[in-house]
């Protein structure tokens, strides 16, 4: 603890250098670097709540998560990488946001487009728990949630996650943090669309059950009805499944899409993650 204390100017002028190098300015550079500082000396110090709700209030809203970690990194993720960054022909565009988690995502559409309506799928008991408070407490209009994981059949699947219900783990598929497991409700996203003519983005990040959501849209001619995607692709290395990322691009290809693929984070044992964004051409 000494030792943190001592080291903590050079960890604040880090921090300092993070909220400068930002995309933010004016008042809000200056609230990049009073949430990173807060929650920062949040997680440095263990600090609990006394009441046990883990809250952060960001850009005027109040995020609340299961720790003081996982706002952290969220926010990182999603206000300072911004890999969900785009740019709609409209005020208001219609997002589809499968694999919603807590709703950090919801939270950063709606600074960056206060009009949007935004459709949340998230199949944890618990992390849909919080997207719940999440969306209530901040009286976000126009956002529908639902508890369900999103699949190439209905039905019920059992669903996967660490000791943390609300971790950004939780997956279909067994893997190594997937220490218990609870039956969730499994939809077609195809059954949500409705009427709508096109939607402008469908931001994807299922930890391994894109490749079949995808596929299903492509099948059923419904490809096309999304301007835009932005999939955070878990490809898995050295399988049978690695065809499945291949068939993917093709399919976009058909569909007349062009396409952009960065490497999201670094390489695991088995697999890969990557950051896929279509949209479709002029």
């Amino acid at each position: 603890m000494l030792l943190t204390l001592l080291k903590s100017p050079f960890y604040l002028l880090r921090l300092a250098f993070v909220a400068y190098r930002s995309r933010y300015r004016g008042q809000e550079q200056l609230e990049v670097l009073r949430i990173l500082v807060a929650l920062w000396l949040k997680t440095t110090f263990a600090w609990r709540p006394r009441n046990g709700i883990y809250q952060q209030r960001l850009f005027g809203f109040v995020v609340e998560g299961s720790s003081y970690e996982l706002l952290l990194r969220l926010f990182k993720e999603l206000f300072l990488v911004e890999p969900y960054a785009f740019t709609p022909g409209t005020p208001s565009p219609c997002i589809v946001d499968a694999g919603a988690n807590i709703g950090m995502a919801v939270v950063y559409f709606k600074k960056q487009f206060p009009a949007a309506r935004i459709l949340a799928f998230e199949p944890s008991p618990e992390a849909f728990r919080l997207l719940t408070r999440n969306v209530a407490a901040n009286n976000l209009c126009d956002v529908e949630l639902h508890n369900v994981a999103l699949a190439s059949t209905a039905g019920e699947l059992p669903f996967y996650y660490g000791a943390d219900g609300a971790s950004l783990t939780g997956s279909l598929h067994p893997h190594a943090t997937g220490v218990h497991t609870v039956r969730v409700l499994a939809r077609r996203l195809a059954d949500y669309l409705g009427a709508l003519p096109t939607f402008d983005l469908l931001k994807l990040d299922v930890e391994g059950a894109e490749a079949a959501i995808l596929a299903d849209l492509s099948q059923t001619g419904l490809l096309g009805r999304f301007r835009q995607y932005i999939i955070e692709y878990h490809y898995p290395i050295g399988t049978s499944e690695s065809a499945q990322f291949v068939a993917c691009l093709q399919a976009f290809e058909q569909q007349d899409f062009a396409y952009c693929i960065r490497l999201a984070f670094p390489r695991l044992a088995h697999s890969q993650d990557i950051m896929l964004h279509c949209w479709q051409k002029e």
